[in-house]
Protein backbone atom coordinates (compact mmCIF):
# COMPACT_ATOMS: atom_id res chain seq x y z
CA UNK A 1 0.00 0.00 0.00
CA UNK A 2 0.95 3.76 -0.64
CA UNK A 3 -0.39 6.86 0.64
CA UNK A 4 -1.32 9.41 -1.95
CA UNK A 5 -3.01 13.07 -0.89
CA UNK A 6 -6.60 12.85 -2.31
CA UNK A 7 -8.68 16.48 -2.05
CA UNK A 8 -6.66 17.71 0.62
CA UNK A 9 -7.01 14.02 2.41
CA UNK A 10 -4.44 11.05 3.07
CA UNK A 11 -5.88 8.24 1.35
CA UNK A 12 -3.84 4.72 1.34
CA UNK A 13 -4.28 3.00 -2.51
CA UNK A 14 -2.68 -0.49 -3.36
CA UNK A 15 0.85 0.07 -5.08
CA UNK A 16 0.97 0.68 -8.98
CA UNK A 17 -2.72 1.89 -9.02
CA UNK A 18 -3.67 4.14 -12.03
CA UNK A 19 -5.51 7.17 -12.59
CA UNK A 20 -8.29 5.47 -13.95
CA UNK A 21 -8.17 2.46 -11.33
CA UNK A 22 -8.79 5.21 -8.84
CA UNK A 23 -11.81 6.30 -10.35
CA UNK A 24 -13.02 3.52 -10.58
CA UNK A 25 -12.39 2.59 -6.65
CA UNK A 26 -14.07 5.51 -5.70
CA UNK A 27 -17.55 4.83 -8.13
CA UNK A 28 -17.50 8.23 -10.28
CA UNK A 29 -18.11 8.26 -13.37
CA UNK A 30 -15.94 9.16 -16.07
CA UNK A 31 -18.07 12.05 -17.58
CA UNK A 32 -18.20 15.13 -15.96
CA UNK A 33 -15.23 15.21 -13.69
CA UNK A 34 -11.63 16.40 -14.11
CA UNK A 35 -8.30 15.75 -12.43
CA UNK A 36 -5.16 17.13 -11.40
CA UNK A 37 -2.10 15.16 -10.48
CA UNK A 38 0.31 17.20 -8.97
CA UNK A 39 -0.79 20.49 -10.06
CA UNK A 40 -1.22 18.73 -13.54
CA UNK A 41 -4.54 18.12 -15.30
CA UNK A 42 -4.34 14.96 -16.63
CA UNK A 43 -6.43 14.14 -19.90
CA UNK A 44 -8.66 11.04 -19.81
CA UNK A 45 -6.94 9.32 -22.62
CA UNK A 46 -3.95 8.77 -20.38
CA UNK A 47 -5.99 8.21 -17.03
CA UNK A 48 -5.68 4.15 -17.73
CA UNK A 49 -1.70 4.79 -18.16
CA UNK A 50 -0.65 7.06 -15.30
CA UNK A 51 0.28 5.28 -12.03
CA UNK A 52 0.01 6.88 -8.65
CA UNK A 53 3.12 7.28 -6.65
CA UNK A 54 3.45 7.60 -2.56
CA UNK A 55 2.49 11.57 -1.91
CA UNK A 56 1.04 12.13 -5.26
CA UNK A 57 -1.70 15.31 -4.95
CA UNK A 58 -4.68 14.48 -6.58
CA UNK A 59 -7.37 16.45 -7.16
CA UNK A 60 -10.88 15.61 -8.11
CA UNK A 61 -13.16 18.20 -9.77
CA UNK A 62 -16.52 17.68 -10.55
CA UNK A 63 -17.96 20.02 -13.63
CA UNK A 64 -21.38 21.27 -12.66
CA UNK A 65 -24.33 23.12 -14.89
CA UNK A 66 -24.57 26.79 -13.69
CA UNK A 67 -25.60 30.48 -14.67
Amino acid sequence: MIEIILNGSVYPIPDSTTVGELIESLGLPTKGIALALNSEVIPKSSWNERSLSPQDRVELLTIAQGG
